[in-house]
C-alpha cells in the first residue's frame, strides 16, 4: 500500500512538473511572438515607409481604422508573417532551457579533451531571466526607433512660434471672386508623384508609366521645383491622405495635439466639428454660393474625411456607404477600399451633369484609390504593358483621369470650369520609387496640374513650395483676388509673393511642425479661436476709435 501511495505521489509530482513545463513553454511562445512581431513591424515600417511620420499612426489610432481595405492589411501580413515565425522560433529555441537532451561537442587537442555544451546555451540556462529581459528591451528599442518615437518625443518637448508669426486666418482677409464665378473640379489622385514620369521630363523612369498625366503637366500649368515637371515637397503634417487633403484645402498641416495637450482626443473624429475654426476652401466656396460635393470610393469615415468636408463647406459626400445605401452597388460588390476608380469616374459624370444644371457654380472633388499601396488595385480592364502590377495600376489611373478630363472638355460648362489634378501625398510604397533613383540630388515631389485656369503665370518653374501653398493657388485659378496672397501658411503661387518654403526652407518648416504649438492647439483647432478673433476685432475697433478721436 505504501509503495502504491509513493508511486501516486511521484506520479503527481511528475504530472505537476509536466504542467509547469507546458505553461512555461506556452508563455515562452507568446514572449517569442511578441518580440518577433516588434522586430518585424519595425523593420517593415523602416524599409517600406521610411518617409512617414509617427503622426500618421497616432492619427489613425485616434480616429480609428474603419473602412481600411482588407487587401492592404492582408498584403502586409503576408509579407511579414514568415519572418515573424522564423524569428519567434529562433527566440524560442534559444530561450527554451527545460530540455532533457543536450547537444554537446567534444574538442580534443593533444592530451586535452574539452566538452562544450551547444544546447541549451549555459549562460542562458544559468541566468534565465536576464537574456529574456535583454531580448525584450532590444525588441522594444528597435521598434520605437524604427517608428521614430524617440525623435517625436524629443521634438514635442520644444515649442514653435511659426503659427503665431505666419498664420493668416482666411476669414480675416478679403477674398473677392469675379462676377462670373467658375466651376471647380478637383481630382485628388492617390499617391501621385512626379517620379513616375520619364527622366527627360523630370521623372526617374526610363519610360513614362503615366504618359497622359505627363502630357497634361507639359501642356498646362504645372508648378514645379525645377524647370521640368515637378511639384510640391511633402511637409510634416501632409504625408497621408487625410493630412494631404487638409493641407491642400486649408493651408495648414494636420498635427496631433492631444498627446501633449488637453485638447479633446475626439477633435478629428465622431460628430465633432472637424477643423471648424479654420476657414477652408469649402468655407470660401460655400460663402460664395457654390454647390459642393465630394466622391470617394472608400469609407468617408476613414481618417475623418466625411467629418472634415461636412464641417467645412457642408459638402454632399458620395462614398461607398452612400453607393450601397442608394442602390449604386451591393455590399457584396465591394472591392479594394469600396468601389474602384472606374465606378468613381463613371458615377462622377452623372453627378457633375446634375450639378451643372443648377443655377449655381459648383465644386466637385474626387479622390481616387486604385493607386494606394500596396501594389494598388488592377482593374480587369487595365492593360498590362509594364513589368510590375503597380506600374500597370499607375498607367491605367493616368489613362482614366485623362479620359475623364477629355469628357469634361466636351461639356457645355467646360468654358467656365477649372480642373485641378493633385497628388494627395508622396507614394508610400517607398522602395517602388526610390529603387529607380540614381541621382542622390533628386527630390520626389507631388503632382499638380491646373487646366483652364482663369489666370496665367510666368513664375511657375523653379519654385520651392509645399502642399500648404495649394489652397490659395486653387482660389487664384478661379479668378479670386486674395488680399496679401496668403491664407493659412500657404501662398498663392500665381503671385510673385515668396512662399514660406522660399523664405524659411522646407527643412525649417518640418523642424517647426514637429514641435508643439499652443497657438495651433488653442486657436486653430481648439475652442479659443473665437475668443482670439473677438479680442482682435475689439482691439481693432478701439484702435480705430482712438485714431478718429
Amino acid at each position: 500500500m505504501k509503495t502504491k501511495a509513493k508511486k501516486k505521489e511521484v506520479q503527481k509530482k511528475i504530472n505537476k512538473s509536466r504542467k509547469v513545463i507546458i505553461v512555461k513553454r506556452i508563455l515562452l511562445v507568446l514572449f517569442s511572438i511578441i518580440c518577433a512581431t516588434l522586430i518585424v513591424a519595425g523593420n517593415y515600417y523602416s524599409k517600406n515607409f521610411a518617409g512617414l511620420e509617427l503622426d500618421e499612426i497616432l492619427f489613425y489610432i485616434q480616429s480609428g481604422l474603419q473602412g481600411t481595405s482588407n487587401s492592404v492589411i492582408s498584403t502586409i501580413i503576408n509579407q511579414c508573417y514568415k519572418s515573424a515565425i522564423l524569428i519567434a522560433l529562433i527566440f524560442f529555441i534559444l530561450l527554451c532551457t527545460d530540455v532533457k537532451r543536450k547537444i554537446v561537442m567534444y574538442i580534443s587537442w593533444k592530451d586535452l579533451r574539452k566538452k562544450i555544451q551547444l544546447y541549451p546555451i549555459k549562460i542562458i540556462h544559468n541566468h534565465k531571466i536576464l537574456p529574456m529581459i535583454c531580448i525584450l528591451l532590444a525588441s522594444i528599442i528597435f521598434f520605437l526607433k524604427s517608428f521614430g518615437v524617440f525623435t517625436y518625443l524629443a521634438s514635442k518637448m520644444q515649442d514653435t512660434k511659426i503659427f503665431d508669426e505666419y498664420y493668416v486666418a482666411g476669414d480675416s482677409i478679403e477674398i473677392r471672386f469675379p462676377e462670373n464665378k467658375r466651376n471647380l473640379i478637383l481630382i485628388f489622385a492617390e499617391s501621385m508623384e512626379n517620379s513616375i514620369f520619364s527622366k527627360e521630363n523630370g521623372g526617374t523612369w526610363n519610360y513614362s508609366i503615366a504618359p497622359e498625366l505627363e502630357n497634361l503637366a507639359l501642356e498646362n500649368i504645372n508648378f514645379s521645383h525645377n524647370d521640368k515637371i515637378g511639384g510640391a515637397q511633402n511637409n510634416i503634417g501632409s504625408t497621408f491622405t487625410a493630412a494631404g487633403l487638409i493641407s491642400q484645402t486649408a493651408g495648414i498641416p494636420l498635427l496631433i495635439p492631444s498627446l501633449y495637450n488637453n485638447t479633446d482626443t475626439n477633435i478629428y473624429v465622431g460628430d465633432g466639428n472637424y477643423m471648424e475654426n479654420v476657414y477652408t476652401l469649402g468655407d470660401v466656396l460655400k460663402d460664395n454660393g457654390y454647390n459642393l460635393e465630394m466622391m470617394m470610393g472608400s469609407d468617408g469615415n476613414f481618417g475623418g474625411r466625411t467629418q472634415y468636408f461636412t464641417s467645412n463647406g457642408d459638402y454632399k459626400i458620395f462614398d461607398v456607404n452612400y453607393a450601397v445605401k442608394n442602390g449604386y452597388m451591393k455590399e457584396e460588390d465591394k472591392v479594394w477600399w469600396g468601389f474602384d476608380d472606374e465606378d468613381l469616374f463613371r458615377w462622377s459624370k452623372d453627378e457633375i451633369i446634375n450639378l451643372a444644371k443648377e443655377d449655381k457654380p459648383f465644386n466637385y472633388i474626387m479622390l481616387t484609390a486604385d493607386t494606394h499601396f500596396t501594389d494598388g488595385y488592377l482593374s480587369e480592364n487595365a492593360p498590362q504593358d509594364y513589368p510590375t502590377q503597380y506600374e500597370n495600376v499607375h498607367a491605367y489611373s493616368s489613362k482614366c483621369i485623362n479620359e475623364f478630363i477629355e469628357w469634361v472638355k466636351s461639356q457645355d460648362f467646360y468654358e467656365d470650369t477649372t480642373i485641378v489634378v493633385l497628388g494627395d501625398h508622396l507614394g508610400m510604397q517607398t522602395a517602388f520609387y526610390e529603387d529607380r533613383i540614381d541621382d542622390n540630388s533628386y527630390k520626389r515631389t507631388i503632382y499638380n496640374v491646373f487646366i483652364n485656369s482663369a489666370v496665367e503665370t510666368e513664375n511657375s518653374k523653379n519654385r520651392q513650395f509645399t502642399e500648404l501653398d495649394i489652397y490659395p493657388t486653387i482660389l487664384a485659378s478661379l479668378g479670386a483676388d486674395i488680399e496679401g496672397n496668403r491664407i493659412g501658411l500657404g501662398t498663392n503661387l500665381f503671385s510673385n509673393e515668396p512662399t514660406l518654403s522660399e523664405k524659411l526652407g522646407v527643412k525649417y518648416l518640418d523642424t517647426e511642425f514637429r514641435k508643439k504649438s499652443h497657438f495651433y492647439n488653442k486657436y486653430i483647432i481648439g475652442d479659443n479661436y473665437y475668443v482670439m478673433k473677438n479680442d482682435a476685432e475689439e482691439q481693432a475697433e478701439k484702435k480705430k476709435e482712438n485714431e478718429q478721436n
